[in-house]
């Protein structure tokens, strides 16, 4: 990859340099894999999940010992499109060779109904899903796990977002998913999510498919005590300098969350030499200025109620009992039992989450933002 100009990454993997701490994780996803366990990786939402994963498939492919593919599941709204994305990327994988394609590649895609175009500018093949008439999802899940079956290295698929096959339209999905994994034992599977309560239901609940199928891991903030040092060697490596001190206040009011942290960063670091505390200041409320457009929306989503309720927890943060007199009252909230029924829907709609018995907004810019108005 070509070094970018901002070392704080906001949107992809970019290597190893770019990418903060997470031993442990590391540590605990190849003793899971190298000794046949599948993993669920589940987090609140924008603390590295995805970079996680890549982080770990380099590790496992300069091993030599496995091959890895990719797959994100956020746009799949169907048993259909999963299947098409799965896919998709198992041809990114290993579909694309200056040679021409393999046999098992040929193979696998006429099983699934597909065709293989030319990219016109680069010459690459390309997969076009739906052109023929495309087989039952349970035959090309098959197909695709078949060929890579026939890999002559280990195989590790991690499927992102993988909560949203809970939500398709096909009762039995979970269920086809299941019996797909159970026919490949070879191939290891990591199902990361980044909502934790569809995540955990799936494979927690004993009428669920893929009950205790998998061992559950929670991804945690990176501490501080990691986080300090990788991103004052990143200044420090451009002669630009920003405290302890001020990095531990973008860490609290960022609470944790990775994202939040590298977009701060990568702001402060393109624009000041020496950060001070009114650079962060700045910084932080001209990012909340740039979401005006987008959480100015909220209020119209919800009702009067969930809204009011909404905004005074991320006014309250952090909040132990949204259901006591002194929060209601401070509020003008209304009835206690109306305050309920507004947060288990907002809690349901994973707006509102609950951490060691704290309750939070679940999008930090979000809280941030309403604890302003």
């Amino acid at each position: 990859m070509k070094k970018p100009d901002n070392p704080f990454i906001l949107n992809t993997y970019h290597g190893k340099a770019y990418f903060c701490d997470r031993e442990e994780d590391l540590i605990r996803l190849e003793e899971h894999i190298r000794n046949g366990r599948n993993i669920v990786l589940y987090a609140w939402r924008r603390l590295g999940k995805s970079a996680l994963v890549h982080r770990f498939f380099e590790e496992l492919e300069s091993s030599g010992d496995y091959e890895t593919v990719y797959v994100d599941f956020l746009g799949a709204i169907s048993m259909d499109d999963a299947v098409n994305e799965l896919a998709k990327a198992i041809f990114e994988r290993f579909g694309k060779t200056k040679t021409g394609l393999h046999a098992t590649i040929q193979k696998m895609i006429s099983s699934i109904g597909a065709t293989v175009g030319f990219d016109p500018i680069s010459g690459t093949p390309t997969l076009n899903i739906g052109v023929n008439s495309s087989p039952k999802e349970e035959q090309s899940l098959h197909a695709l796990g078949e060929f890579l079956n026939e890999r002559k290295k280990k195989i590790v698929v991690a499927i992102d977002e993988f909560q949203q096959v809970s939500t398709y339209n096909e009762s039995n999905a979970e269920a086809i998913f299941r019996a797909w994994t159970q026919k490949f034992p070879s191939i290891r599977f990591i199902f990361s999510g980044s909502h934790r309560g569809m995540m955990t239901e799936m494979f927690l609940e004993k009428n669920r498919p893929f009950y205790h199928s998998a061992q559950l891991l929670s991804l945690n903030p990176i501490p501080a005590e990691k986080y300090i040092p990788f991103i004052q060697g990143h200044f420090q490596a451009k002669k630009k300098s920003i405290s302890e001190e001020i990095i531990h206040s973008i860490i609290h009011w960022a609470r944790g969350q990775t994202y939040t942290i590298q977009l701060i960063c990568n702001y402060l670091y393109s624009q000041c030499q020496e950060v001070k505390l009114t650079d962060v200041e700045r910084v932080k409320a001209d990012i909340l200025g740039q979401q005006q457009a987008i959480f100015a929306n909220f209020p119209k989503m919800l009702t009067k109620t969930q809204w009011k309720v909404f905004q005074a927890i991320a006014k309250e943060e952090p909040l132990q009992n949204p259901l006591s007199k002194d929060f209601i009252n401070k509020y003008r909230l209304g009835a206690t039992s109306s305050v309920s029924t507004a947060i288990k829907s907002l809690q349901k709609q994973e707006l509102v989450v609950v951490d060691d018995d704290i309750y939070l907004v679940h999008e930090v810019l979000l809280a941030r933002w309403m604890a302003r108005l």
